[in-house]
């Protein structure tokens, strides 16, 4: 008997802590003390992502300042052993500036509430994922390749250009993109324009002219946000090409990638709360 009254308030307490924090908590703005954490990590999935990407098609998925030049180049039909080269960094700059429209719309809800960053990390997991789907049933060859050489053979190399072409490879392309437009959006939601968490240019140049880059460890927190964006950019990379030249493969970044995605949606949930300023006896005022 006793047995089975355990489950019962189990259940009970979780339904009363859910239904709770459902409707209170997750209407609460989040605290910015350590929301940078959260950006960080969306650093190294960028570096997951771009460094399948490249490989798969020649392009990438976050950065997008490399993707507009070889747009460019494809005017004058270079190069030349990649003539569809142009179209995918068309679909990824389209795709990312899509993104970037649609999750800028969260600034009329409420942009910093956490079930709005839950919801919208959520997503970017959701596209992460469903491009991991389709890198490990190999309905994208392009981007289920595994035990990449640096040294292919002629045929590996042919095979692999054919896969490039193949139209399906623009679909997680697209897809990736997409969400990176939802990240950067993020980072400048919450304020952190100093870790755009995409690209490394502009982080080089401010970290380099920063007056302040040799002060201590805790005078200059964005010098110490910088820093660490790029080190984490070059962990995931660096983490993804092994993959890639693993049994492991293209979709295991991919999958890696999403998770961290769906870990940074659940820590939203629970990030504490954002002080309510107390005016006068009444809060919120």
């Amino acid at each position: 008997m006793c047995s089975r009254r355990i489950p019962m308030i189990a259940r009970l307490a979780l339904f009363r802590f859910a239904a709770g924090f459902r409707w209170s908590l997750l209407r609460d703005d989040i605290s910015l003390s350590y929301a940078e954490l959260p950006v960080l990590a969306c650093c190294m999935v960028s570096g997951l992502c771009d460094s399948v990407a490249f490989n798969a098609t020649g392009t990438f998925a976050s950065m997008q300042t490399g993707n507009t030049i070889f747009l460019a180049l494809g005017a004058s039909g270079l190069p030349s052993n990649m003539p569809l080269l142009w179209l995918r960094a068309l679909v990824s700059i389209s795709a990312f500036w899509a993104g970037c429209f649609t999750f800028s719309k969260s600034r009329h809800l409420a942009p910093q509430r956490k079930a709005t960053l839950s919801i919208s990390f959520l997503f970017q997991a959701g596209f992460i994922l469903t491009a991991a789907a389709l890198a490990q049933t190999n309905i994208v060859p392009a981007f289920g390749e595994a035990f990449l050489s640096p040294t292919p053979s002629h045929a590996a190399e042919a095979a692999h250009l054919a896969n490039e072409d193949n139209p399906l490879a623009l679909l997680p392309l697209a897809l990736l993109a997409f969400q990176f437009g939802g990240q950067i959006v993020t980072s400048r939601i919450l304020g952190f324009n100093e870790v755009p968490t995409n690209v490394l240019t502009s982080l080089y140049c401010d970290l380099l002219s920063d007056p302040a880059l040799m002060a201590g460890v805790g005078a200059n927190p964005k010098r110490n946000r910088r820093v660490a964006a790029i080190i984490l950019m070059l962990l995931g990379a660096i983490i993804g090409g092994w993959l890639q030249r693993s049994s492991a493969g293209m979709s295991a970044a991919l999958w890696i990638a999403g998770g961290i995605k769906v870990v940074i949606a659940a820590a939203w949930i629970g990030w504490r709360s954002k002080a309510v300023p107390v005016v006068e006896g009444k809060v919120g005022v």
